[in-house]
């Protein structure tokens, strides 16, 4: 005989357990909010519908197979209600975390076929919701069914009407969402049925079996229940996307008292709005913009595109758009194709869009005439106008530093010595991880300006964008050299001969293995001494971001090992892909010793 809190502790609990292990780098307090109200809607309303479900003897239980009886229904039927809700949300979290909401979310849909996909759907699912409940006759063999279809159907057609095209478009993650959990399920079912834990009736079921112990009604409750699931969590995603495009309008022109955390009631009413409101309601031009920030990403860097995927969705998508736009301005100040005067010309419209930004205070609107950025490149311009949501997290002086290392580059301007060696990593590097630590906490905290804490935090982020670059640097001496005729180790620590070298592509050639080794194990030392610093700010950023970036920390980190432990200088150190995929994975989760730059 197995008891229903047995059920629960070999089966129901420890996969329920699993799940939120794997989530617990990424849960966030949006998560948080989730759970809780789909659990307390799933008691609210499951409740009082499976008391009337038991009452008609539809499914009865083994007595002293129960801890306790409240209502009709025994305790570990509510446990039920809960654990299904964590177990099936969690799954459903974690098959859709890796994709960006606000990607299926597509204002430009037409009107004729936006009411079509909604609303149909939504006719057909009442029409069955009024039919079963008329066939809803206690003691007759389709009691039960119906009695699923009357409580499912009218709830499946409300988050239709929210959630109903996002879901069409990312079709294979829902299908998947709502099939795995439901197999599961399933199984435990049929294992409890066999085992005597609980029975169904015959006399108001229809008998038919879809395999031994499991009936029909059994698995269509479970298929549906979990629909419902998966649909909602669907549409708290939809909303919390739009929320997050949206929002952020009204918290700029807020007062500091009203930036405070939100109370869960104020939160469930900003979703709800953004539950009701229509794709067409949105801004079709600032997603087309976000859209061709991620396509430069996914096409510039297809690694920081995946592994960006650890970061919560809004901190993830404005990383993005910070990341569209550096990659914007270097193509500016880089493109080879592009004369130099006019990479001059284009990057000072990108100072004079920087300093039009920046013109106004935070909390106000940014204000920009575009027609003045017109002779930028397409893709340029939107990055722009998508960063221009950023505003209110970033400061001048970072995006500045960063366009005078373009600058600097496009002069082609030495490293002479070791003190412009850090001026320049931090232009290029330091500004960059000072920017992304801004959006991290102004995620996080709307209010992070002028704290002794956030200051501080980002000291040791400019701390590791130097060792970041400083790591870049002894990678690509040879790369370097023979690509761009460029030498980025300080003028002081070469020859003459050795500078001219480097500067005229022929590195290999007259520096050798050994001086390489040299010259890229001195820079690998000097980021080692700056890492154990900048690493302690990690520790400062939310909880939910710090295992995001020690893995990219780490990453780097072992670029440098594998210059350490290389016998001489190879033309480009790299970390092998399953030596990264651990690198990330130990870190994100916590276990093990992170990778430094000592072997």
């Amino acid at each position: 005989m197995l008891t229903y809190m047995e059920v629960h502790l070999y089966y129901t609990l420890p996969m329920t357990g699993l799940l939120f292990l794997l989530l617990r780098p990424f849960h966030t307090a949006q998560d948080r909010l989730k759970y809780t109200f789909l659990c307390t809607i799933a008691m609210l309303t499951a409740s009082p519908w499976d008391n009337y479900i038991v009452y008609h003897r539809a499914w009865w239980y083994c007595p002293s197979c129960v801890t306790a009886v409240i209502g009709y229904v025994p305790l570990e039927e509510y446990m039920f209600f809960v654990i299904m809700s964590l177990m099936t949300v969690a799954f459903t979290n974690l098959a859709m975390r890796w994709r960006l909401p606000s990607v299926f979310v597509k204002p430009d849909t037409s009107v004729a076929q936006s009411m079509c996909t909604r609303y149909v759907p939504i006719a057909f699912l009442l029409t069955i919701g009024v039919r079963a409940w008329n066939l809803a006759i206690p003691d007759t063999q389709l009691f039960y069914g119906a009695c699923i279809l009357w409580y499912v159907c009218p709830v499946l057609a409300l988050l239709w009407f929210g959630a109903g095209e996002y879901m069409c478009r990312r079709w294979q993650t829902v299908l998947i969402s709502i099939l795995v959990p439901t197999a599961y399920l399933c199984w435990v079912d049929k294992v409890a049925i066999g085992a005597g834990t609980w029975h169904i009736s015959l006399r108001t079921s229809t008998g038919k079996m879809v395999l031994p112990n499991l009936p029909l009604e059994e698995a269509m409750f479970f298929t549906l229940i979990n629909t419902v699931l998966v649909f909602a969590t669907c549409a708290i995603d939809r909303a919390q996307a739009i929320l997050h495009l949206t929002k952020s309008s009204r918290l700029r022109s807020a007062s500091q008292q009203q930036k405070q955390k939100e109370s869960v009631v104020q939160q469930i009413l900003d979703l709800t709005w953004a539950f009701c409101l229509s794709d067409q309601g949105l801004d079709n031009q600032q997603l087309k913009d976000i859209d061709v920030t991620w396509r430069i990403l996914r096409e510039a860097s297809f690694s920081f595109y995946t592994a960006s995927a650890v970061f919560p969705m809004n901190v993830r998508q404005d990383l993005g758009i910070l990341y569209g736009f550096c990659r914007a301005t270097d193509d500016l100040a880089d493109d080879e194709q592009v004369s130099v005067e006019k990479r001059k010309d284009h990057l000072a419209l990108a100072r004079q869009f920087v300093q039009a930004m920046f013109r106004d205070k935070p909390n106000q609107p940014v204000m920009i005439d575009w027609e003045d950025f017109s002779n930028l490149p397409t893709c340029c311009l939107a990055a722009f106008r998508a960063f221009t949501r950023l505003r209110p997290a970033l400061e001048v002086d970072a995006v500045e530093e960063l366009l005078d290392g373009y600058a600097w580059d496009l002069q082609r301007r030495p490293i002479l010595d070791d003190e412009a060696l850090v001026r320049y990593s931090a232009c290029v590097a330091s500004s960059v991880g000072e920017m992304c630590t801004r959006v991290i906490l102004y995620n996080h905290d709307s209010n992070i300006a002028d704290t002794a804490v956030s200051r501080w935090t980002l000291e040791r982020a400019r701390d590791m964008g130097l060792v970041l670059q400083f790591t870049n640097i002894a990678r690509d001496i040879v790369t370097d050299s023979q690509q761009l005729r460029r030498c980025y180790v300080p003028r002081t620590w070469l020859c003459a001969e050795e500078h001219d070298a480097i500067c005229q592509g022929k590195a290999r050639q007259h520096l050798g293995d050994g001086r390489l080794r040299e010259l890229a194990l001195q820079l690998v030392q000097v980021a080692s001494d700056l890492e154990k610093r900048g690493r302690r700010g990690i520790h400062r950023l939310p909880s939910e971001c710090q295992g995001g970036v020690r893995a990219a920390c780490a990453v780097y980190s072992a670029i440098g090992g594998a210059l350490q432990k290389a016998k001489g200088y190879p033309t480009r150190a790299h970390v092998s892909q399953a030596a990264r995929a651990w690198i990330v994975l130990k870190n994100v989760y916590g276990f093990g010793q992170t990778t430094g730059i000592h072997p």
